[in-house]
């Protein structure tokens, strides 16, 4: 049987053939990794690319909302299960305070695919408001809403069900969300342990009180 060299091969194999093959492999990556999980770590909408929104310990926010959004006159709490894929994965609570700092924790137990679970030990996260970003959607601006950003830190352990074997995952965590009039919140939590990959949970709530 004849032997084929690489310049051969090159031969054998159109252009096309190569730059299809190696689009084709490149999707059937991102489609095994799933929507949690992204190679990029310079889009504007991650929430690290836009901690400078983030207040300083201590400090509080000069701009106040707008007439057109909710005005914090009372201590709002919010107490929303955390979601991934219509799956609860935690509780999130929050509270926003009248001068703009926002404060809370994440705390439970969940399974993902029926084999792995989650143990959340520990994850709590800081920031504000920030009347000044705009909510745009579809191109269109809706002054009415406020913003709000804050990071931390979390510990969970993993378990794989089968096995029995565990292990503990550190990383940071981002909570974020908006305001209606009503003082209805719908947010995002990110959690990452690395700023490349990450996991993304959506929350709703009423205030509590």
């Amino acid at each position: 049987m004849a032997l084929i060299d690489s310049q051969d091969r090159r031969s054998i194999y159109p252009i096309w053939l190569r730059f299809f093959t190696f689009f084709a492999a490149i999707a059937a990556a991102l489609i095994l990794l799933g929507p949690s999980f992204s190679f990029s770590n310079s889009d504007p909408s991650l929430p690290w690319n836009e901690q400078a929104r983030i207040l300083s310990a201590g400090k509080t926010s000069e701009a106040k909302p707008s007439a057109d959004q909710p005005q914090l006159t009372r201590v709002l709490r919010y107490k929303a299960q955390a979601e991934q894929d219509g799956s609860p994965c935690g509780t999130v609570n929050v509270l926003i305070y009248p001068d703009g700092i926002v404060r809370g924790v994440w705390n439970g137990e969940y399974t993902k695919s029926g084999n792995v679970d989650y143990l959340i030990m520990a994850a709590s996260f800081d920031g504000n408001i920030d009347p000044s970003r705009p909510f745009i959607k579809d191109g269109f601006q809706d002054p009415s809403k406020l913003y709000f950003i804050t990071a931390g830190a979390f510990t969970l352990v993993e378990t794989q069900l089968s096995t029995g074997q565990s292990r503990g995952i550190n990383g940071f965590l981002y909570v974020r969300g908006w305001l209606d009039p009503n003082y209805t919140a719908l947010g995002d939590m990110t959690i990452t342990e690395d700023k490349k990959s990450f996991e993304i949970f959506d929350w709703a709530a009423q205030p509590a009180n």
